[in-house]
């Protein structure tokens, strides 16, 4: 290895140093994360019409597809890369009975609201520092 090399090495070394101590440093900050209570946590905002229906890969979605067709949802979205799908209830039928009748089809794991989540929601839990 030449000198120069080997300096340029020296330096990023160095480099990585310098930006690795002070994550290492002995004293450390303790933070406190207050949560809400559970009574003060608002109610999640769901739709009105489409619901998520987690199934059992072993038992597979036919019997889920076959209640589908025989209750009259509509397929909103068949995910590929999880064994789910999300329906939409029909519209004579409410979301609670919609859901009920779902969570007693064959290989049905879950059934779930589908949630609405806002990127502009505002964050709310509160960090202290000591």
């Amino acid at each position: 290895m030449n000198v120069s090399r080997v300096r340029k090495l020296v330096l990023v070394w160095l480099a990585i140093i310098n930006m690795v101590a002070p994550l290492t440093s002995c004293k450390t900050r303790e933070q406190k994360i207050d949560l809400l209570p559970v009574s003060s946590v608002p109610v999640q905002e769901h739709s009105p019409e489409v619901f998520l229906v987690m199934y059992d890969e072993k038992v597979g979605k036919e019997p889920l597809l076959k209640a589908i067709k025989t209750y009259g949802c509509e397929v909103k979205y068949d995910y590929s890369i999880i064994t789910g799908m999300a329906l939409r209830k029909p519209k004579d039928k409410t979301l609670e009975e919609t859901m009920a009748l779902f969570r007693a089809v064959k290989g049905v794991v879950s059934v779930d609201y589908d949630h609405v989540y806002r990127l502009t929601d505002p964050i709310r839990p509160r960090l202290e520092t000591r």
